[in-house]
């Protein structure tokens, strides 16, 4: 029996992590922006809590801050002209069928007949496109997903000068500024092409996609653009034109476009809350990524220079909450849990390969923090909450009026996935009262 791939076999202890995670993992706090959310929602009680502290007027109207500025200081995507006249640049292609060395600006004299031609030699010599399907963890080619063809890195070049004119446009919109491009894949797609809505896989050292056009003869059957990208809720749509460009983060979600202002706005918010706390962020990210994009980036930053111990790891939320109409009060239950790059299975028996259970491992690690005594109470907050978590698990049912004493209940007993900044006092330090500072 062939041994499983490194890639599958963390996809299944991820997924065992997540299955069993109130027997394996552990707490570490509550999500207070989610037990606030299903209380407006359901029970509309602005009044605190006896779960509340002083501090919870204080943190809603931080986390309504930080939305405000999440939404002021974001884009979704960039695009543009390239510089071509003053900055040209010279693909290569070797492929078989496909061979090109000369600067772009040389297309700038094709008639729209010349372009089609160009493009339709390409795309007979290309390599057929496929899709990576996540539940299988493999690779498919299916048209009625992807119809489009594709030339692979390894069969092309581009000039150092556009490497860098990419690198230059990327850090003049998007964060963080400093990033190295690489060139990827020349996609192709001919008569009936599509692929269908999707977003790009998030990837470690992945912070973002930048598309060059070279050349376009392409529309719908509607007479629109073809390539179509969400933008604040609405398709917008784009030509892959000569020398255009269009960029965005891999999972085409908000970024911060004037930074050095919105990150002292947001510094000026985390000083507000009280140490320890946790921030769930707006980005996916891939297991035991270290890079940040966008708002999170100036977050992460923002929260070092507060003075506290900043953490990032992935966390899982479980949410059970119940309540009758005819009640004052619900019953609540919520657990922020640790999801780890260290969790494997062993065995307990040797001899008994199915008598298994899943370890978590935090000894000899940067997560080692967990086991101090404390962390089991860190409050999580979110300015937008559904924004900043994907639901692994959601069983949701809301209340049905009937006639008579009977009604249907709300209930929900769901399991949400998001990663977090958790910003802890630094050793010598002691938790202030509310509306202070940290005391050192």
């Amino acid at each position: 029996m062939s041994p499983i791939p490194p890639l599958l076999r963390t996809a299944i202890d991820l997924k065992e992590a997540l299955d069993y995670a109130a027997v394996y993992l552990t707490p570490i706090g509550t999500c207070r922006s989610k037990a606030t959310e299903w209380r407006q929602q359901y029970e509309e009680d602005e009044e605190p809590h006896e779960d509340d502290g002083e501090m919870r007027f204080v943190e809603i109207q931080a986390m309504e801050e930080l939305h405000k500025l999440q939404t002021d200081y974001m884009i979704t995507v960039a695009d543009g002209k390239l510089g071509m006249s003053d900055r040209p640049f010279r693909p290569t292609i070797t492929r078989t069928g496909c061979e090109y060395d000369g600067e772009i600006s040389a297309f700038k004299a094709e008639g729209r007949a010349d372009t089609g031609e160009r493009l339709q030699r390409w795309y007979e010599a290309a390599a057929v496109s496929g899709y990576g399907d996540v539940k299988a963890q493999e690779t498919k080619v299916d048209p009625a997903v992807r119809d489009a063809r594709e030339i692979p890195a390894s069969e092309f070049s581009v000039s150092p000068d556009l490497i860098a004119q990419v690198q230059e446009l990327w850090g003049a919109w998007f964060f963080p500024t400093q990033v190295r491009a690489e060139a990827y894949k020349i996609h192709l797609y001919g008569p009936g092409g599509k692929f269908k809505a999707h977003r790009d896989t998030p990837e470690t050292d992945l912070v973002g996609t930048f598309l060059v056009g070279l050349g376009d003869t392409s529309q719908t059957a509607q007479g629109g653009d073809v390539f179509e990208i969400k933008d604040n809720g609405e398709w917008t749509g784009h030509t892959a034109s000569l020398g255009s460009w269009i960029a965005f983060y891999p999972d085409v979600d908000h970024s911060v476009q004037e930074l050095a202002r919105g990150y002292r706005a947001i510094k000026d918010v985390l000083m507000k809350l009280q140490k320890p706390y946790g921030m769930l962020l707006r980005h996916r990210y891939s297991a035991g990524t270290a890079e940040l994009n966008g708002v999170d980036a100036a977050l992460y930053a923002a929260a070092e220079e507060s003075g506290g111990d900043v953490k990032l790891l992935p966390v899982l939320i479980r949410w059970s909450a119940y309540r009758e109409e005819a009640e004052e009060a619900s019953d609540r239950e919520l657990h922020v849990d640790t999801v780890l790059a260290h969790i494997r299975t062993r065995a307990h028996k040797p001899s008994d390969s199915s008598d298994s259970k899943l370890i978590v491992d935090l000894k000899g690690t940067d997560a080692a923090w967990i086991n101090n005594q404390g962390t089991e109470s860190i409050p999580f907050y979110s300015p937008a909450f559904r924004d900043t978590s994907i639901a692994w698990s959601e069983d949701v049912e809301d209340a049905v009026e009937h006639t008579g004493n009977e009604s249907r209940p709300h209930r929900e007993d769901s399991i949400y996935l998001s990663y977090a900044v958790v910003v802890l006092p630094k050793r010598g330090t002691k938790r202030a009262s509310p509306g202070e500072g940290d005391d050192v």
